[in-house]
């Protein structure tokens, strides 16, 4: 990630703190009312886990090993869900029109998707390597 992106991540800390959860509430909204079939992907406390999950990465992008656990616990969800690389794009799609519609500035916009694609790379990533373990289950492999 670009040291620039860090810095406007960083600058958004203090607006996560006071509305992180009414922006993941309000992107959820759009998420299901776009894509209603992915409704049942998500648990109902979802809003509060996404936005406690921004404002973690938000405070410790450069010290992304601290995260490392709660990234493994959301890929692991992730998978369990049955959520797919496919999905992401639309989840960054809610994302961006819940940042638009509540004010967000486009600089700060083009820092968060730079970091959105960073941290859904990594759990595209590992989501992979659990189906597969998956995979190998299901067809016997030791």
């Amino acid at each position: 990630m670009r040291e620039e992106t860090k810095m406007a991540i960083r600058k958004s800390i203090p607006f996560l703190q006071s509305n992180g959860e009414r922006l993941t509430s309000r992107m959820y909204q759009i998420l299901f009312e776009k894509n209603p079939e992915l409704r049942n992907m998500f648990e109902s406390n979802n809003s509060k886990k996404l936005a406690s999950a921004l404002l973690a990465f938000a405070q410790n992008l450069d010290r992304l090993h601290v995260l490392e656990p709660a990234i493994n616990t959301m890929a692991l969800a992730h998978a369990k869900a049955g959520v797919k690389p496919e999905h992401y794009p639309k989840v960054w799609d809610a994302l961006y029109q819940a940042m638009v519609e509540m004010g967000v500035g486009q600089d700060l916009i083009e820092a968060w998707k730079e970091a959105y694609w960073f941290l859904a790379d990594v759990l595209i990533s590992k989501e992979k390597r659990l189906y597969a373990c998956l995979e190998e289950v299901k067809g016997g492999v030791p």
